[in-house]
């Protein structure tokens, strides 16, 4: 199996290479936030005040006076306070730390899964083909639709976590245990709820390792190590302690105090039913105006990739890897059924016995562990193919390309998502036919494109089975084969926007009288400022606000 002089270096380039695809509109001065994301309703604005009022007072601002008669600015939340490159703020405009952020979680989600799959003894073409699949999935690769970079830094740190784990727990070395607190560190001050499914994923995982991977080990060694994770996973905690501590305090003068809205309240924004054969089918669900399903709203994608979906199955049957393959599955349909919220019996269970869970919503996105699982497979796949394993399924892969092109091109895709939506349409009464027509012909371009690339991914391994593809050549051309049907889904997620000191958050007429005004005042925002009716875009010039736009604001 072929490995370049530069293992790593390589990896990096070949991460690198898709963010940096996604990222060209950066060298025009381009900001990375789209019109309907938070980062236009909220995010901006809350990241150019505190890094105004940390240069004035020193410190970070403890009140936000802003915002509906005023509410706590870090116990209430304001994004990534606390976050290590939250402090290039200080320095650097909100803009580009937004955008240099994005591209470098990219990067390093990539190459912390990489490193992750090497260390779990995976050849080094089945850790970049891991790597890129975690990265760019569309779940992950969507995050800069919504605005939601929290989640991608919390999101970056999952591999970073097993990672640690195996170091600690299975090769005995004790880098992994202040790498663990590092990984939970940075999830809890990224996003707290990614950070409550990591924390479970990892638990589960530190069970594998203790039990499967180390069996010969006396029993109180075992116990031990696993110990010392524990308190590694405290020490993250400690870590974390000025965000986390304030935020516990808040909960009780929160909107959530008391749950949200119940079991509805909380099962709301999981993944459908009728989303997922968007796993395997890009946009057939649709997304912003062409979003057809009965969430109301959609700005992600939930596409795993076809050809990563097949390299998945293969590496499931890998039967060296039995006891890894059951507990990576078993994690992924775990975070499944917690992905599909309602849409199984098991979730009410879930929603009664595990902590806080009754005071989030959302569920749906705790699909970002399916997708690493998922990744995991994906790698041990790509090394069976180096080895010349799976000649049957390859045919079968040749076979599924052409029924998904030809189930494509004759439009029977979206007529299927034109069925889905009027049974949603007549649930909800939402004009759902509308927009799955307009996603007509996005469904059918996208299921073909992802047939092309499965047959490639086929052809690919078949060629080099029969030595005609050197294993370098397929070493390099399967992850640009992977990559590219990933990035055709993720470039329609990266939305850019005009440098927003030049463009929204510019000062005119309007905020300058407001501004020559002697406080104390408050200003009604009406919607004033598009692209969104709410939002606090006032805030960003230290104008205070009589409402604005938060989600945890006071509930007095």
């Amino acid at each position: 199996m072929y490995e370049p002089k530069r293992p790593t270096l390589v990896a990096t380039g070949l991460f690198s290479l898709w963010a940096a695809l996604l990222s060209l509109p950066m060298l025009q001065g381009k900001w990375l936030a789209s019109p309907w994301s938070d980062q236009y309703a909220a995010g901006y604005a809350f990241r150019a005040w505190g890094a105004e009022w940390w240069h004035r007072l020193g410190h970070v601002p403890l009140w936000n006076p802003e915002l509906f008669g005023g509410l706590p600015f870090v116990a209430a939340g304001h994004g990534d306070i606390f976050y290590p490159t939250s402090f290039l703020r200080l320095v650097l405009p909100v803009e580009t730390v937004v955008n240099v952020n994005f591209v470098l979680h990219y990067i390093l989600a990539g190459l912390f899964t990489y490193w992750l799959l090497r260390r779990l003894h995976v050849s080094w073409t089945g850790a970049v083909i891991g790597g890129l699949a975690y990265e760019l999935s569309g779940l992950i690769a969507s995050y800069p639709s919504p605005g939601h970079d929290g989640k991608l830094f919390a999101s970056a740190a999952l591999p970073l976590a097993f990672l640690a784990l195996v170091i600690a727990l299975r090769d005995k070395r004790w880098e992994g245990y202040p790498l663990l607190a590092l990984a939970v560190a940075l999830s809890l001050l990224g996003h707290f709820q990614i950070a409550y499914y990591l924390l479970i994923a990892t638990g589960l995982f530190a069970l594998y390792l203790t039990l499967e991977e180390v069996p010969s080990d006396p029993a109180a060694w075992r116990v031990g190590r696993l110990g010392l994770a524990l308190g590694a996973v405290l020490l993250g905690f400690g870590l974390a302690a000025i965000q986390v501590l304030p935020f516990i305090h808040y909960i009780p003068f929160s909107p959530r105090a008391q749950g949200f809205h119940g079991f509805a309240g909380s099962t709301s924004f999981a993944v459908p039913w009728s989303h997922v054969p968007e796993f395997v089918l890009k946009n057939f669900a649709g997304s912003r105006e062409t979003y057809w399903g009965p969430n109301g709203l959609k700005l992600h994608s939930e596409y795993l990739g076809l050809p990563v979906i097949a390299l998945a199955a293969l590496g499931a049957l890998a039967k060296e890897r039995r006891r890894l393959v059951v507990w990576v599955g078993g994690l992924g349909l775990l975070f499944l059924l917690v992905s599909l919220g309602a849409g199984t019996p098991f979730y009410r269970v879930w929603w009664a016995v595990m902590p806080l869970v009754k005071k989030t919503r959302a569920p749906g996105m705790a699909f970002f562990v399916v997708a690493l699982m998922v990744a995991l497979l994906a790698g041990m796949g790509a090394e069976r193919l180096e080895r010349k394993e799976g000649r049957p399924h390859l045919t079968a892969w040749l076979v599924v390309a052409g029924i998904v092109a030809l189930l494509a091109v004759t439009g029977v895709f979206g007529a299927m998502a034109q069925s889905l939506a009027a049974a949603v349409q007549a649930a909800t009464g939402l004009q759902t036919i509308a927009a799955a027509r307009a996603d007509e012909a996005m469904i059918q371009w996208g299921a073909f494109g992802g047939a092309v690339a499965l047959a490639i991914t086929a052809g690919l391994a078949l060629a080099a089975r029969d030595e005609r593809l050197t294993p370098r050549l397929f070493a390099v051309t399967l992850p640009l084969v992977v990559g590219c049907d990933l990035w055709l889904n993720a470039r329609h997620f990266w939305v850019y926007s005009p440098n927003p000191r030049a463009d929204l958050f510019r000062p005119d007429a309007v905020t300058d009288r407001i501004k020559g005004t002697p406080l104390p005042y408050r200003a009604l925002d009406l919607g004033v400022y598009p692209p969104r009716y709410y939002g606090v875009p006032l805030m960003a010039f230290d104008i205070p606000q009589m409402l604005g736009h938060h989600g945890n604001e006071l509930r007095y």
